[in-house]
């Protein structure tokens, strides 16, 4: 059969009127990236930090009733009713403290197993005023408000991750800076522990449930600490882990340029860790009942001490310290 030119051209133009329109694809998202929390602190300002894996403590069966003495479960309950977190099983945690110039601000990073948007509806009840929200992508979400007269910022990045300030800059301060680090906006910015000194001291001290760490340089009555070791340290640090004897090996070390005086940083460092054990504070930690007596080390570029302590009599120090500390932080 054969079809007339002008057959052909109505056959073609009904074919286009009938086609249908393109089908436009979002371009996705690029991945956040949240591994390891720690890769979302900024350098700049940072001068402790306290990183701690909850769920991996709270499961060593007899850390449990030393857990217990100093925060009881009526506290982790009351905290996860106001806040929806349960402290009790968050993978990873991290607290830290910023000098923004005249500003101050903590940090509480968190990787959990809550409702992203619960954890924010939680916030929002308690802002008293000047609420706002603010959406970076479908996956960051922004609260920033004020409860009572302090100031406080959420950012809530992706499934499994939350992040709260309190005083500071809300709007451009260390959470905000958290959100932009997963979001890879911030890749000329070296994080925390990507630099020097926490970099290299981190490598030291090495992994464990419970990291601290605090950035120099240390001034005014600070320098004299540690028999005088603080005075010339960059950084400081110490980790604790459970020991297969039931016990809490304690690591501790210092920063600097200890490439021609690393003997008698050690002897320095033994002697001021012997001073604090025999102290009240000493005493009330069990740190001059230690399981283990103190020994120490040095590198180049840093200087080590490391202790096994008696868990129980930590956590009665603790509990006599913290307690009511703590029963008014977790209302």
């Amino acid at each position: 059969m054969r079809l007339s030119l002008g057959a052909l051209v109505a056959l073609a133009a009904g074919c286009a009127t009938s086609a249908k329109p393109p089908i436009e694809v979002a371009t996705p998202l690029p991945p956040l990236v949240t591994h390891p929390v720690d890769a979302l602190l900024a350098a700049a300002g940072l001068r402790w930090v306290v990183l701690v894996e909850p769920r991996t403590i709270a499961s060593t069966p007899w850390l449990i009733p030393e857990i217990g003495s100093i925060v009881p479960e009526e506290n982790f309950d009351r905290f996860e009713a106001s806040s929806g977190l349960d402290l009790r099983q968050l993978p990873e945690a991290v607290v830290a403290s910023y000098d923004e110039g005249e500003l101050a601000s903590l940090i509480y990073l968190a990787r959990h197993r809550s409702q992203p948007r619960a954890l924010e509806r939680a916030l929002r009840t308690r802002i008293t005023a000047e609420a706002e929200r603010a959406v970076d992508r479908p996956d960051v979400i922004r609260v920033t408000g004020k409860i009572g007269v302090g100031s406080i910022a959420m950012a809530v990045v992706g499934p499994d991750l939350v992040g709260y300030q309190v005083g500071g800059n809300t709007k451009r301060g260390p959470v905000r800076i958290a959100s932009l680090y997963a979001q890879g906006a911030l890749r000329r910015s070296p994080s925390a522990f990507a630099v020097d000194p926490l970099r290299s001291l981190s490598a030291h001290l090495g992994s464990a449930p419970l990291r601290a760490f605090a950035v120099g340089p240390f001034e005014g009555e600070l320098q004299r600490g540690l028999g005088g070791l603080l005075a010339g340290a960059t950084a400081v640090g110490g980790v604790m882990k459970p020991t297969a004897r039931e016990g809490l090996a304690l690591t501790f070390a210092a920063s600097g340029d200890f490439t021609s005086s690393g003997a008698e940083a050690e002897s320095a460092l033994l002697a001021a860790w012997n001073e604090l054990a025999g102290t009240a504070f000493g005493k009330l930690y069990g740190l001059d009942h230690a399981m283990t007596p103190p020994t120490t080390s040095h590198a180049d570029d840093a200087v080590l001490l490391a202790i096994e302590l008696d868990p129980k009599m930590l956590a009665h120090g603790l509990a006599a310290a913290t307690s009511a500390r703590i029963d008014e932080i977790m209302r």
